[in-house]
């Protein structure tokens, strides 16, 4: 804007303010009528990041850690034995962990160091916390705490579209793309009181291995969970017992490739592959919204290199990724980004207890075209 027109329109808003003023004489109080505007808290964000963020990532790395240190004293000859007992302890039978664990604190006691001992307990206790059968009790308090600070910490955050055209059940969202730690599912709809208003009981889909193996993330749904809320995995038979309630879904149907295929500064989302959604969708009766955030992909930086292999680790479920956020907090997403996400208009599909192949490939299409119809109506405002 140059600055004539800035000098110009400087007059207008005061006589624009004038006359608001003018209209409200002989109202209520202005303050019997405002609500209290709570300043936006940059600190509390990231208290509220450290709270979700860690959860995911920190537990698998101190697990892998902490069997290196157990047997550090007998070098590498034993890295066998430590993929060994990663393997073993993540998904070994769950009946047999307790075992495994058993025989992890005995080799450690056998090398007599204190910090191996140290660190296969560790290893236990980690193992513990992911097996044990009883759940934490919900935490209302860690919800609103989140779901309050959690979007300060970004420049901006928000949640638009097509608002008005949810429905309170047998919804299905579509959330794209996953980039590195998902920030729009979690910022703009998981935790976004906003978005649980509008769509009602809703259950947020995840790996089944980060839901119930990662013993952080475990942690971290189980406080989350309410009447109104879950976060369950997206594993088939969840899905189906989900759809089956009638219970409003969301989930990223990229998934671990989405985020291999992640680039800083450009929009990318693997979906030409992934129809199992849209094949539950029809099954159960399904309203499916694509929802795209803008922004995820400045987030981070990742490492580029040897992606034809990092892209076949992820087809088999293992996230092959490196990333670099904020340089304060590198696990942190950089403070700087903008999290947009945009509510497509719902498709309804025909419920069909058996989908041909051909019916899936077409109701995909439809989604994949929808999909790019909210990324363009919404690219240039975003």
């Amino acid at each position: 804007v140059d600055r004539i027109s800035l000098e110009t329109s400087l007059p207008i808003a005061r006589l624009n303010r004038l006359a608001l003023q003018v209209g409200q004489l002989g109202q209520k109080p202005l303050e019997e009528k405002s609500v209290a505007l709570v300043p936006k808290s940059f600190l509390r964000g990231v208290l509220a990041h450290l709270l979700i963020v860690p959860a995911w990532v920190v537990p698998p790395a101190v697990l892998c850690a902490s069997l290196l240190s157990t047997f550090a004293p007998i070098g590498l000859k034993a890295l066998p034995a430590v993929l060994g007992f990663g393997i073993a302890l993540v998904n070994g039978p769950k009946k047999a962990r307790p075992l495994f664990c058993a025989i992890l604190l005995a080799l450690a006691g056998a090398t007599r160091r204190a910090k191996s001992v140290f660190s296969a307990g560790l290893a236990a206790f980690l193992c513990w916390l992911a097996t044990r059968s009883r759940c934490m009790e919900p935490s209302p308090a860690f919800f609103n705490f989140v779901s309050r600070w959690v979007k300060d910490y970004y420049t901006q955050t928000a949640l638009r579209g097509c608002l008005s055209d949810v429905k309170p059940a047998r919804t299905f969202f579509g959330f794209h793309p996953h980039g590195c730690l998902s920030a729009g599912f979690t910022v703009n709809g998981c935790y976004n009181p906003d978005f649980a208003q509008t769509a009602g009981r809703m259950a947020w889909l995840c790996d089944a291995n980060l839901r119930h193996k990662n013993p952080g993330f475990r942690l971290m749904a189980e406080a989350y969970r309410s009447d109104m809320r879950a976060i369950e995995s997206c594993g088939p038979a969840d899905f189906k017992l989900q759809m089956a309630q009638g219970v409003n879904v969301a989930f990223i149907p990229g998934g671990f490739l989405d985020a291999t295929a992640f680039e800083h500064g450009k929009d990318v989302t693997v979906l030409q592959s992934r129809k199992g959604f849209i094949k539950y969708c029809l099954q159960y009766g399904y309203r499916a919204h694509p929802v795209y955030t803008f922004g995820e992909c400045e987030t981070y930086h990742t490492f580029r290199g040897l992606k034809s292999l990092r892209m076949e680790l992820a087809k088999r479920n293992v996230p092959a990724l490196a990333f670099f956020g904020w340089p304060l907090l590198p696990l942190l997403p950089k403070p700087s980004s903008k999290i947009l996400t945009y509510v497509g208009a719902g498709i309804d599909m025909p419920q069909i207890a058996e989908p041909t192949n051909a019916e899936i490939h077409h109701w995909h299409q439809v989604y994949v075209k929808a999909l790019h119809r909210v990324f363009e109506d919404n690219k240039v405002e975003a």
